[in-house]
Order: structure tokens, then sequence, then C-alpha cells
């Protein structure tokens, strides 16, 4: 007879507990989604409704992968100049986001963003030297000036600039800290949540987001 720990026991009882949300959660409603999300902090920009929702996927869709399809739709930006965030609380990561100069300043500002004024960085800038095989992401927090090496890899994120971000909050006085959650191929969800809101939407949602680190 194989003996489980009580981690590996609790491990398999929160898998089970998140199946049968996600199963729960099928056919469940744009609209019943939004107000779900709206309760856990991830809250639509001003102006951005179900109509520009619609206009990426149909509302079966939305029913039939319940929360991750309308996260990663949420994380985007609209279709229509400025292009601008639809929503600030949940950003689509994709790791090929890194073309040229101008690409890490807008992580930088996705990140700020996602904190919500926890981190209120200003003048940020970043630099590309392809020669070396190097990039620079510089800013202003509080008087105090960051600049961060990156790596240069064809159009890959260093993920170590994220990383670093997550340290940068925990030395915030703040209840927020960064989450992920894999998708499964080379983008991810990021967000920022308090203890609260990181555990109401693993219930609510059936997602298994996990803390950034």
């Amino acid at each position: 007879m194989i003996l489980f720990g009580y981690a590996s026991v609790s491990s398999q009882w929160e898998f089970y507990v998140s199946l049968l949300r996600r199963l729960m959660n099928r056919n469940l409603t744009l609209y019943a989604q939004l107000d779900t999300l709206v309760e856990c902090g991830i809250v639509p920009n001003p102006g951005v409704g179900a109509a520009e929702l619609l206009a990426r996927h149909g509302e079966r869709e939305y029913e039939t992968s319940p929360f991750k399809l309308l996260l990663s739709v949420l994380g985007t930006e609209s279709l229509e100049p400025p292009c601008l965030s639809l929503s600030d609380n949940v950003w689509h990561m994709r790791a090929e986001c890194i073309g040229g100069r101008g690409d890490y300043v807008k992580v930088a500002q996705r990140m700020a963003a996602l904190a919500a004024g926890a981190l209120p960085i200003e003048s940020v800038h970043d630099e590309f030297d392809w020669r070396q095989g190097v990039a620079w992401l510089g800013f202003m927090l509080r008087e105090r000036e960051v600049r961060w090496p990156t790596k240069i890899e064809e159009r890959w994120i260093d993920p170590n600039v994220l990383s670093r971000f997550v340290g940068l909050l925990d030395e915030q006085d703040t209840d927020l800290r960064f989450t992920g959650l894999d998708l499964g191929g080379q983008d991810c969800l990021i967000g920022c949540a308090t203890k609260e809101q990181f555990h109401a939407l693993r219930k609510l949602t059936g997602l298994e987001l996990e803390w950034l680190g």
C-alpha cells in the first residue's frame, strides 16, 4: 500500500477541487465571468465593454473556456489606436516580445500598472547593444535610480527582468504580490493581487494561479 504524505494529499485535493470548479464553470456566461473577476480585483479599463471582448471571440468560446480566455483577452491591448490595455489588472505576456528599443519600456510600464501605484516608476528608458548582446532597462523609483542589464536572445524576454520586478515589489510597503498562470505555450498571464484576492481567484475560477517568483 502506498501512503501519501500530507503535502501530497493536500496537493491532490486542491487539484480535484480545481477540476470540479472548472467543470462547474463551463457554460458560465461572459457577463457572469466579468462579475466574478471584478470581485477578485480584475476589472476592464474605462470604456472597455462586452462589445470589445466579443470582437475577439464569440460568446460561446468564452463559455467553453471560462476565465482563462477572458483573462487572456483582458490582458491584451485594444484593436483600435492608440491600442491601450483592456485591463491594468492582468497582462497576457508573450515570451517573444522584445524586438528593439522601447520594448523593455513597455514591459516596465505593464508591471508598474499591475502593481496599482505600488511601483510609481518614472523616466523609464531602455538601451540596446546588439553587438554585445546586452540591453539595459532604467527608471527612477522614489528618487532611486534603477538600472538593470538584460540579455538579448532573439526576441525572447529575459526572465530575470520579471524576477527583479517581483523583488522590487517585495521591498515596497504593500500587500500586493505578482501572480502568474502558465498558459501551456510561450505565453502566460501575469497579475498582481493580495493574498485574499489570490485565494479568491483560485477558488472562484478554478485556475491554478501561482505567486510569481
